[in-house]
Parts: C-alpha cells; structure tokens; sequence
C-alpha cells in the first residue's frame, strides 16, 4: 500500500508566537524561515510537532545583517536541522560585499555541520553560485530561483536543490529545465503564494504539485510522491533526520523505503 503524505512546504514566513495547534491544523510540514538570529532564539526552544524552525540571516533585513555573528550562529545550527533565510539579494540596501561577509561565514559552518539550507539569491544568481562553488555545502537549496538558463544549469551541475512556489510557476519552461528528481515544493508564503489560487497559508502547495504535474507530464499524486522522496534524499545528504521532530522522521523513513524500493 502506498503511503499518504502530507503536503511539504520547504519555505515559509511564520509568526514565531502562533500556537502548536494552528500549525497542526495546516495538516501539512512546514519548514519556516526566519529573518535574523534573535527570531530564531525566540523559537528554537519550540517542540512543534510538524513545522521546523530555520536559524536564519535575511540578506535583505540591515538589522539582521549587522547583528550577525558567526559563533553565535553555529551555536545556534547545533538545534535545528534547518537554516533559512539566509543568501544574497542584489535590491538589498545592505552592501553587497557585507552580504558577502555573512553569506560566506554561514557556509563556512555549514562545511563542517551540513543542514537543509533554502538561499535567499534575488538579483543575486551569479554571486550566490559563486559563492556555492567556492564552499560546496550539502543540501543547499535555491529557493525561489530566477536564474537564467546557463546560471540553472550551473546550479544543477553545483548540487543544488530547487524549492519551486506558485509565483514561480508562472515561467513553466524555467522550471522545466530542472530535473524532477530535485524539485521540492513551498509556499513562501505571505509573498511566493499571492499568485495562488488556494488558501493562502502556510503548507498550501496543491496548486503548485498541480502546475509541476502539467510541466513533467504526470499527476498531482505521482508529484507528492516524488517531492517526499527527493526530500527523504535531501535529508540523508545532509544527515539532519535526528534533528527533525519525530513525526517527520517517520514520514522520511517511509519516503526512503519508496525510493529504495526503486533503486
């Protein structure tokens, strides 16, 4: 029998006082960002049960920039299994080569302790490939990716993972030059889903599974199953699934025996 899985939502902006049984209710994982180090630290003692907190650094937040330190950020990774939002933003009022600065320090950490990382790369493809080539992290994922052609197949050949939302889906042929085997889906939400034609909140990916099955030529269904599988991939390649809660750890592990299965 196969598996039902929930919907999987690898990026999404979450108010970090909203109750556990609020994001229960969403009845789908939600991997939330936040933007600096003190929002983390107001959630990292959280203990919900399907939702991940990310220890971000936003390249477009000035306060969170400035603030940024690197002992403190690795103290910090030791809790979560996700990093995000973090990565470059070429509209950023915040200097590009400050960006750089905390872009390359984040890195640095993630060589030693990979995580699931969702990068920030507005305006900013090329820099934030360049900087992925100087450090080849595990598990970085392009979220929200604008590249052009050659700079996604850049990406391809670097590793990177793509968390693909309904804003977009609106370039289909973009999108259709990334493998299926690394597509993941998420909301971004409030600001990559008010293209969306479902609810708007957190976990509501089933327009985007929607539009990915019409570009691979395939199902909804068949979607889920591959965004679940490429996901369990994407934890063993960093080793993070001991720091995910443990009703998640049960989905990757059926996910896996999926693909194993396969193999």
């Amino acid at each position: 029998m196969t598996p039902q899985f929930p919907p999987l939502d690898l990026h999404a902006h979450i108010n970090p006082k909203i109750r556990p049984i609020d994001l229960e209710r969403l009845g789908a994982v939600v991997f939330a960002a936040t933007r600096s180090l003190d929002e983390y630290e107001s959630v990292k003692s959280r203990r919900d049960q399907v939702t991940v907190w990310g220890v971000g650094c936003h390249p477009g937040v000035e306060q969170a920039q400035h603030d940024f330190h690197a002992e403190r950020f690795g103290s910090l990774l030791a809790s979560t299994a996700f990093v995000s939002e973090v990565g470059l933003d070429g509209r950023s009022k915040v200097p590009l080569f400050e960006q750089e600065r905390v872009l390359d320090s984040i890195l640095d950490r993630l060589l030693a302790a990979p995580r699931i990382a969702s990068i920030h790369s507005s305006g900013a493809s090329n820099l934030v490939l360049d900087a992925l080539e100087r450090r080849p992290i595990k598990g970085a994922v392009l979220h929200w990716w604008r590249g052009d052609h050659t700079q996604t197949l850049r990406a391809i050949e670097l590793g990177c993972w793509f968390s693909i939302n309904a804003a977009g889906m609106k370039y289909p042929h973009d999108i259709s030059l990334i493998p299926i085997e690394r597509i993941l889906t998420e909301t971004d939400h409030p600001s990559g889903d008010r293209v969306s034609s479902e609810p708007r909140q957190p976990g509501s990916v089933v327009d985007v599974e929607k539009a990915l099955a019409r570009v691979y030529r395939t199902t909804a269904e068949s979607i889920r199953r591959q965004i679940w599988t490429n996901f369990a991939r994407l934890v063993a390649e960093t080793s993070t699934a001991a720091l995910l809660p443990l009703p998640v750890q049960r989905m990757i592990a059926a996910a896996a025996s999926q693909y194993h299965g396969c193999d």
